[in-house]
């Protein structure tokens, strides 16, 4: 059998063109939208055009200059303002705006200090109840002449201090130490029952009576009332 061959395509002029044009409108002989970067691109240079190049005439080597002075500008704006946010410090995890490594904030007696840590454990503010009760824990502690007032102790001195005064709670004073460091200059958040454990050690460590005074001891310790 003799196979039948296709007719040769040979279209005239016009429909040849029509082919043409059909075949150039499909998506891939588009070119791509303009992004929003593009066309912010353009109007941003649109305006450097007529409102900044002109006033300089029209010289080609003044217009050269003119655009890299204005993008050495703004590289330098945008490097100003990434050092700028790099140095600006991380502010505080607690609403206890004073809360850093030191222990000791103002004159507040430890009952203040007491009560304020109740007040903002009760309205959810676990993390600043924290910083308060070991503040309380520490004033208290110099109140009663078992360490001296002195401004630059922080949480771990004053664990370690109390801790062998009163040994039967030194895990707890050493946790709640790790605990008020992590919040005041880290990124943990105390949970409600940690909270209530250093609150709850506040008062067992302020009622109980401390152990018998060890002369070799650190120098900061002072003689019970």
């Amino acid at each position: 059998m003799t196979p039948i061959l296709a007719a040769p395509l040979d279209p005239g002029n016009e429909e040849a063109r029509r082919w043409a044009e059909d075949e150039l409108s499909k998506n891939i002989y588009q070119p791509p939208e303009p992004s929003w970067w593009d066309e912010f691109s353009d109007r941003v240079w649109e305006w450097i055009a007529d409102n900044i190049l002109d006033l300089f005439g029209g010289s080609d080597t003044i217009r050269a200059i003119v655009i890299v002075l204005v993008i050495l500008l703004v590289a330098g704006l945008a490097v100003l303002v990434i050092r700028r946010v790099r140095r600006i410090p991380r502010a505080p995890k607690t609403a206890d705006t004073t809360a850093t490594k030191v222990v000791l904030s103002g004159a507040r007696s430890a009952k203040e200090l007491r009560a304020e840590a109740e007040t903002l454990y009760a309205a959810g503010d676990h993390d600043a109840s924290v910083i308060a009760a070991v503040r309380a824990l520490a004033r208290r502690a110099i109140e009663r002449d078992l360490l001296a007032d002195e401004p630059s102790l922080t949480a771990h001195e004053v664990a370690v201090e109390l801790a062998s005064r009163f040994t039967a709670h030194g895990v707890e004073l050493r946790s709640a130490a790790d605990l008020f460091d992590a919040i005041a200059y880290g990124d943990r958040h105390a949970a409600a029952g940690s909270a209530r454990a250093v609150l709850d050690l506040e008062r067992a460590v302020s009622a109980a009576q401390p152990d018998a005074v060890d002369t070799s001891g650190p120098r900061r310790l002072a003689v019970p009332r």
